[in-house]
């Protein structure tokens, strides 16, 4: 363990809080500080007296509401009074920067380099100013919002397609940092967004610094203790690994309801870190998919080395997990969502009856099959009938065949008898609702006509 780390974690070990961002000294420096909730700015006396912020206005802006606080600022609901719009403006503490007249710069660093991300993953900034003795960010306002760890302490663990899927909407935000050449340093649950949809978006860039700034001696070791990867307590400078392993503490925590490695000694928490075996999430939820228990495995090694070597890596994996966790029905019944179509079935198994013109209706039907035996794959066909596989209509199903441009023209058994059938096949687990959609409407549609030109009937 690097000697200023341990200096700063026998320091901090009495009073020690593991949501705290801490920011440990510099090489050759001496401080270690730990970011806790600032006192309030507007509250000059107790949590019951009224915020005097309230109903002021600084600059431009005229503060509605208080939202929130944060390590070093709190965070008010604004009224924008020249473009007439809702904002959320963050306003750090004049008693910090007073007392630590460099917080300001760390401040407006961190308004210039969330600034440079414009992605629907990241709270946006909008403007920086000062008035009146404060100084403020002007963010994108989030109707309806409450962070990621609010909302894990109300509703406990998530199910494991909805932990996947805000994983990843983080790890998108992440990879577009990670391109504009910046590590966040400080991902976990409080520093996650949910808007009133159930979307992810990440906040608080304000230990975030270029990867070049980052790796030069000198620099500041930052971040929340229980989410910080291993390397980081022995002074290796953060990477995009080290974001993928805070991003792998959050995902364990959302499923189990449990952080991998906690203590409440920092130094015991830093040796769990770095040598304690990563726990294996199925023994705390025994239902995890083995999936997802690899993917935790590989984002908590040891070693950067061993994790994933992107956040948008980490994505697609995740995105193939949550197209195999996702139950066919909900797939099916997505796709049609807003069709004028009849859904029967279940499992993986389903017939959607689809209006066409003149008043006749087709059937389409969906099917999941297994793959080959030692496969994982799973495969989703879409079909529906078109006529019988009568000898009669072979020259007119080959020549079409040649013609068509989606799907295929094919002889299936149905009921036990052969039938000519349009289909068209996808991977189970990595079909989108938008394909699926396109294919039952196509292949109805296609299917349709080919009855009505063998049969001149609507028998199918």
């Amino acid at each position: 363990m690097d000697d200023r780390i341990q200096a700063a974690s026998r320091a901090a070990e009495p009073a020690f809080d593991p949501d705290a961002t801490i920011v440990h000294a510099s090489v050759g420096g001496s401080r270690s500080a730990s970011r806790r909730p600032v006192a309030a700015i507007g509250r000059p006396t107790s949590d019951d007296a009224p915020d005097e912020l309230v109903g002021r206005s600084l600059g431009q802006y005229r503060i509605d509401e208080h939202l929130g606080t944060g390590s070093m600022a709190r965070v008010y609901k604004a009224w924008h009074l020249g473009l007439e719009r809702a904002s959320a403006l963050k306003i750090i503490d004049p008693r910090l920067v007073a007392r630590t007249p460099r917080a300001r710069d760390q401040f407006w660093a961190e308004a210039r380099a969330a600034a440079k991300l414009v992605h629907p993953h990241v709270v946006t900034i909008h403007n920086v100013g000062s008035d009146d003795g404060y100084d403020f960010i002007e963010m994108e306002y989030v109707p309806g919002s409450v962070s990621l760890r609010e909302s894990f302490i109300k509703e406990g663990p998530f199910e494991p397609v909805r932990s996947a899927r805000l994983i990843r909407q983080v790890l998108q935000a992440l990879e577009a940092a990670h391109k504009a050449g910046m590590v966040h340093r400080d991902v976990k649950p409080a520093n996650v967004m949910l808007t009133s949809e159930g979307n992810a978006k990440l906040v608080d860039f304000g230990l975030v610094q270029s990867r070049a700034t980052v790796s030069r001696s000198g620099q500041t070791l930052a971040g929340t203790p229980t989410f910080m990867a291993p390397e980081l307590f022995s002074g290796t400078s953060a990477s995009p690994q080290s974001d993928i392993y805070a991003v792998g503490v959050m995902f364990y925590y959302l499923l189990t309801g449990r952080l991998p490695f906690s203590s409440d000694r920092i130094s015991k928490l830093i040796r769990l870190h770095q040598n304690e075996p990563v726990p294996d999430v199925r023994e705390v939820a025994p239902g995890t998919h083995a999936l997802l228990a690899e993917i935790l495995h590989r984002c908590l090694a040891k070693s950067p080395a061993n994790r994933y070597a992107s956040a948008n890596e980490l994505g697609e994996q995740l995105q193939l997990v949550i197209h195999h966790l996702r139950d066919t029905e909900s797939l099916v019944r997505q796709s049609v969502e807003g069709l004028d179509c009849f859904v029967q079935g279940g499992r993986d198994t389903f017939r959607i009856m689809l209006p066409q013109p003149d008043d006749r209706m087709q059937e389409v039907m969906v099917e999941v099959n297994e793959g080959e035996p030692g496969s994982n794959d799973r495969f989703l066909s879409v079909f529906s009938v078109c006529g019988p596989a009568d000898p009669a209509y072979f020259s007119y199903a080959l020549a079409l065949n040649s013609r068509l441009t989606y799907g295929s023209l094919s002889i299936r058994y149905v009921l036990g008898a052969p039938m000519f059938v349009m289909s068209r096949t996808f991977l189970r687990d990595r079909v989108r609702p938008q394909d699926l959609r396109d294919a039952v409407l196509e292949i109805g549609h296609r299917s349709d006509r080919i009855d009505m030109q063998m049969t001149r009937l609507d028998l199918y």
